[in-house]
């Protein structure tokens, strides 16, 4: 037999009904939220300027507040009978009230005062016409009535221009009084309530949940403009709700419909938003800003890619914007009793917004763009200096098949020669001290770096076998190099010219110390030769040829003219090997002005050149 009565027992236990007000106060979470502590970085109004704080609060105790004051903004939006809203808050009280007024009248068939059956039965209110178009906060008919279950005291005073109905209730609704009817000319009502704070874990209204609950009002001002809001004094209005973004961001792009307001403006900390859906916070964002977002993204990526000539991707863009937006949803529905992300499918919106191109257009001229800009090539030289590291690390180890390489110890002392062409090789082995000598020739003409970037040049061979050759390493200044000097040697001819100029180019672009420290040198090889038995006469130029030719009439000479280093003989390579005559190439503004003349973009001073060296 007792083992029976224990096994009831058990059964009693494990089995129990709950009437509706144990059911919410064992089960907070299904009707209110989380009602344990909670920390997140939240936007606050500081000095006439929006800033993140963090802050450790409640949500299931905010959540409560917010079912009172949206109350009032539903009856705003309803009838547009409210137009002011005023909070109280003190450290164990809170208390809503507006100037618009609840009938005190009888419920015709329960019998009931209205106030009475709104803010104590759990499925009483207002809302429950899904035939109309919904579009206030309300929607299950329990937001009041769980204030009145959470709180040690509650008290309902509302009057309607002719009644004035008191009541209080107590005990987390346990108890109430009996209804006070009085007459009176006034419309408003008030709702002031008594938290049960251990609830929530919590001995007081501290500052964080009062910031909160200011910002609240805040935000509700912004999205209903007109609607005069009051918070412990603090009085809040807004004419439009540009002005509320500007309290976040300046310079943004805004533009309104009907049913919604849309802004842009630039965020340094990647995508951020502040939204609003029929007065609601959806903090978590939700289908209506992906709706508008897409529209924007999309004609952004169209015009970058025109102008720019740069593909970027849908989150490149998302991520360097702040967004705002205050819209109207019909029947919105929700993913959660907080009622932070909307889950409405957009073409359930019953509302819509296109975009307009003369909004995307101002985004595209906008700092939104300007950002993104930036940091794509931010990202660009992070992947540069990336592969430079890479590559730098790799020269070190790089074998130069190429380089006939000075053996001296003292590198200073050591003179690397670029020769235009394989051909002059052997003459250089020939004649030159291994000691002090080196020689890099070049295959064909040498790449142009002016326009190009440095992931673009390190994949070019003959480049990097330049720069393992003399020790140099892109993004770095140059130190202690395998040599102290250089020598380029090149055809007496436009194309070694050519040449020539690109070499310097390179090293302008990359190490214009070279040039400070006087460690480049152009060799003037013979353009015509002229040998009369021992003596040889070299000429570097035609005019220079010319003018002598006219002084001594040239008889008896025998003249040559070089086609190259490939024609030069013996005798010729010596003299340019050990006794070059040296040109040496300083990094001044005009001869900046000529490299950019020769390999920059413009090409309209090359065709000029070009055309004067044809007359």
């Amino acid at each position: 037999c007792s083992s029976d009565l224990a096994s009831n027992k058990e059964i009693g236990k494990k089995y129990q009904l709950l009437d509706e007000i144990e059911h919410v106060l064992k089960r907070p979470g299904m009707y209110i939220g989380s009602t344990k502590p909670h920390t997140s970085s939240e936007w606050i109004l500081k000095d006439g300027v929006y800033e993140k704080e963090e802050l450790t609060y409640n949500p299931g105790f905010l959540k409560l507040f917010d079912e009172i004051i949206s109350n009032s903004v539903d009856e705003h939006k309803r009838t547009g009978k409210i137009n002011t809203i005023k909070v109280q808050v003190t450290a164990s009280a809170i208390s809503v009230w507006d100037n618009g007024g609840i009938p005190v009248v009888q419920h015709p068939d329960h019998k009931m005062w209205i106030p009475e059956l709104i803010f104590s039965n759990l499925r009483a209110g207002s809302n429950f016409n899904d035939d109309e178009g919904r579009t206030v906060a309300g929607t299950n008919g329990v937001g009041a009535s769980l204030v009145n279950i959470f709180s040690k005291k509650f008290t309902i005073e509302t009057a309607d221009g002719k009644n004035r109905f008191l009541q209080i209730f107590s005990n987390n609704m346990a108890s109430r009084s009996t209804p006070k009817i009085s007459k009176s000319g006034q419309g408003f009502t008030e709702i002031s309530y008594e938290p049960d704070l251990s609830r929530f874990e919590m001995k007081t209204i501290d500052e964080a949940h009062v910031k909160l609950m200011r910002k609240r009002v805040i935000d509700i001002a912004a999205a209903n403009p007109g609607l005069k809001l009051e918070f412990n004094g603090e009085k809040f209005k807004f004419k439009a709700f540009r002005e509320y973004v500007d309290l976040y961001t300046q310079n943004s792009v805004w533009e309104r419909s009907k049913d919604w307001e849309v802004a842009f403006g630039v965020s340094k900390d990647g995508f951020q938003s502040v939204s609003f859906v029929n007065s609601i916070g959806t903090k978590d964002g939700g289908t209506h800003e992906n709706y508008i977002l897409n529209q924007v993204i999309e004609g952004l990526r169209t015009l970058i890619k025109k102008k720019h000539k740069v593909e970027v991707k849908p989150s490149e863009i998302r991520n360097h914007v702040f967004l705002f937006i205050n819209c109207t949803v019909i029947n919105p529905a929700f993913s959660s009793q907080t009622k932070e992300k909307l889950i409405t499918e957009p073409k359930d919106f019953g509302t819509q917004h296109q975009v307009s191109d003369r909004f995307i257009k101002s985004v595209f001229a906008s700092e939104v763009v300007s950002s993104l800009l930036d940091w794509i090539e931010q990202k660009k030289a992070a992947e540069e200096r990336a592969e430079l590291r890479k590559l730098n690390k790799s020269l070190a180890s790089t074998k130069v098949l190429k380089l006939i390489d000075a053996k001296g110890k003292d590198r200073k002392r050591c003179v690397l020669g670029i020769f235009e062409g394989m051909s002059a090789l052997s003459a250089v082995r020939k004649f030159r001290d291994p000691q002090t000598f080196g020689a890099f020739p070049l295959k064909g003409k040498f790449l142009n770096v002016s326009e190009m970037t440095n992931s673009g040049v390190i994949q070019n061979d003959e480049a990097v076998q330049l720069m393992a050759s003399l020790g140099i390493k892109l993004g770095e200044e140059p130190g202690d190099l395998r040599y102290g000097s250089v020598y380029i040697y090149t055809d007496a001819d436009p194309d070694g010219d050519s040449i020539a100029g690109l070499l310097m180019n390179f090293f302008n672009k990359y190490w214009p110390e070279l040039f400070e420290q006087g460690r480049i040198f152009k060799v003037m090889t013979p353009l015509v030769v002229a040998k009369k038995g021992k003596d040889v006469k070299s000429f570097y130029s035609n005019e220079e040829y010319q003018a002598w030719e006219t002084k001594t009439g040239a008889k008896g000479w025998e003249v040559e003219y070089k086609k190259g280093l490939a024609a030069l003989e013996d005798i010729e390579y010596r003299e340019i090997i050990h006794n070059p005559v040296l040109v040496k190439m300083q990094n001044d503004k005009k001869y900046k002005e000529s490299l950019n003349d020769w390999f920059g973009t413009d090409s309209a001073m090359r065709k000029e050149k070009l055309l004067k060296l044809s007359v």
